[in-house]
């Protein structure tokens, strides 16, 4: 039977709830998959047919690891999604490539590691009232701050730690963000399965639930735009949108690492998911 090594981080063993539907769907179509922890030093990466990453929700901690682990990996099997994409998209100045693509993202002040910059200056010369800051490698809302006039000072002295070490991205604060949400598209293998309204991940309500959707027409002409410029179709990509105060619908994030799919709430998609890893792993 052939292995497929799902890869996961230390705090998620077994991979997420989410994830680990995979392996009874696998198993199914004759495919032995397990999880494996990508940074635990007594796995064998030879041994695996195949590696798809899942739960590794600790690479934005220590990226440059994490792409080694990558090329290592991509040395002895297939790895999906592969070292291309991996490499682009753990660095949120991906943004900015696809900007100049005519992809309309999130209006963005690219801030470089080692530089120094005046927050209440730049806020004020954009005319916004509220920003977020965040890291250009982060994951999960880490580091992400969001700034008001009334808290600037503590915005400078956060914008001030991170960009001793970090690359930082200023953004906008769009209250579209928590009106009419953001929505989340599901790719696999270029597929749309499914998509997600989500709750926002700042000042989150913990009684809010994120919800299945049918995504709209313009949202998937700009998804599919997006993947297009992709140099390798991914095998699964989460392409997350939002409408701006003035309806004009934007890029908030292409997520090809370790995206949450939500297949729980799409099954269907489980097996889809599962048919598309068969495909890779038997020639």
């Amino acid at each position: 039977m052939l292995d497929i090594a799902l890869a996961t981080c230390a705090d998620f063993p077994d991979l997420h709830a989410d994830d680990a539907l995979l392996i009874p769907a696998l198993a199914e179509r004759g495919l032995h998959a397990r999880p494996v922890v990508w940074n635990d030093p007594s796995v064998d990466w030879s041994l695996p047919t195949l590696t798809v990453i899942r739960s590794t929700w600790d690479y934005h901690h220590q990226r440059s690891a994490f792409l080694s682990w990558a090329e290592h990996v991509s040395r002895l099997h297939t790895l999906w999604n592969p070292l291309e994409l991996l490499r682009w998209n753990t660095h949120k100045f991906y943004l900015r490539d696809l900007e100049q693509h005519a992809i309309p993202i999130v209006p963005t002040l690219w801030l470089e590691q080692g530089t120094s910059t005046n927050l209440a200056s730049l806020m004020a010369q954009h005319d916004w009232q509220k920003v977020v800051l965040k890291p250009a490698v982060s994951a999960s809302a880490y580091a992400t701050l969001l700034v008001t006039a009334e808290t600037v000072q503590q915005g400078q002295s956060h914008l001030d730690h991170f960009l001793s070490t970090h690359d930082m991205l200023l953004q906008p604060f769009l209250s579209t963000v928590a009106s009419s949400h953001e929505r989340s598209l599901i790719f696999i293998d270029g597929e749309c399965t499914h998509a997600i309204e989500r709750e926002p991940a700042l000042d989150l309500d913990p009684s809010a639930q994120d919800r299945l959707l049918a995504p709209q027409e313009d949202e998937l002409l700009l998804a599919r735009k997006i993947l297009s410029l992709l140099p390798t179709l991914p095998l699964y990509a989460r392409v997350d949108l939002i409408h701006d105060e003035a309806g004009t619908l934007r890029l908030m994030e292409l997520e090809l690492v370790e995206p949450g799919l939500w297949l729980s709430l799409a099954p269907h998609s489980v097996q889809l998911f599962a048919d598309a890893i068969a495909k890779k792993a038997i020639p």
